[in-house]
């Protein structure tokens, strides 16, 4: 017994030793991810959020880790509330990242078939609110949150056509030494900077958790109304059936796209 406790031990040291350096940026909610391509490799990933009313935040967690199932079967008890999220503002970002040793080129052909892409050489418009530039060499891209491409969910020569799209990316970085979020307010940026290194996860939320306003529910109608030319304005908000609260949005908003 003594000596299969001491073995315990030296997993749990060896296992800290492991993830130090290792930061995992996960990106939830609809987004679009344009990476930059060299010889075929990934050397940059630009993430855009669209002009949809969503609010956009970021949170980083020390130490925490998601395993797959984790962030593929929500809800996950490490996941945090949406009041630890720092909100950001509508403008671009970088995320310039540091790192330690030799890092092998990431392929633009590793990342996971199980995605919406579209192919690259068209010009984005400018509407999108928040953009973030991650500067740093891939280790691994994992996508989660799956769901399935049913016969008339989606329509237009851009449709997906994989069985699945996915929800959430995550972009797996190691050997960092040292992170700079320019752009972001200076207190979540210094904590950033003076902890990543120990390894940990930074979630980047494209929709964070809100109790819906009719500001909100106006735009959306609006938005339809204007792309089928009707004369049509949302005035009140009706009750939701089976809730207490007047109106709810607990169901967040998916499908990522990757334009490569």
């Amino acid at each position: 017994m003594p000596a299969a406790k001491a073995a315990k031990k030296v997993n749990k040291k060896n296992a800290k030793t492991s993830t130090a350096g290792r930061l995992d940026i996960v990106f939830s909610g609809p987004l679009l991810f344009v990476p930059a391509i060299t010889d075929g490799n990934i050397t940059s990933v630009e993430v855009y959020s669209p002009c949809n009313g969503h609010p956009v935040g970021a949170v980083f967690l020390p130490g925490v880790f998601f395993s797959d199932k984790e962030l593929d079967s929500p809800p996950s008890r490490k996941w945090p509330e949406a009041s630890s999220f720092t909100l950001l503002d509508a403008h671009s970002y970088t995320i310039n990242l540091s790192q330690a040793g030799e890092r092998l080129p990431f392929p633009l052909a590793s990342i996971p078939e199980e995605n919406h892409r579209v192919k690259s050489g068209r010009k984005l418009s400018s509407d999108w609110e928040v953009a973030i530039g991650v500067h740093g060499q891939l280790s691994e891209w994992r996508t989660h949150r799956p769901f399935n491409v049913t016969k008339g969910l989606y329509y237009g020569s851009d449709s997906p056509t994989t069985a699945t799209v996915a929800g959430m990316q995550r972009l797996i970085y190691s050997g960092v030494t040292g992170v700079e979020f320019c752009g972001a307010s200076p207190e979540p940026t210094e904590y950033l900077g003076s902890s990543a290194h120990k390894g940990g996860t930074l979630i980047i939320e494209g929709e964070i958790p809100y109790q819906s306003t009719l500001l909100h529910e106006r735009l959306a109608i609006d938005a339809l109304a204007k792309l089928a030319g009707l004369n049509l304005h949302l005035m009140a908000s009706a009750p939701i059936a089976g809730k207490t609260r007047l109106m709810g949005h607990f169901k967040p908003c998916l499908n990522s796209i990757i334009v490569a």
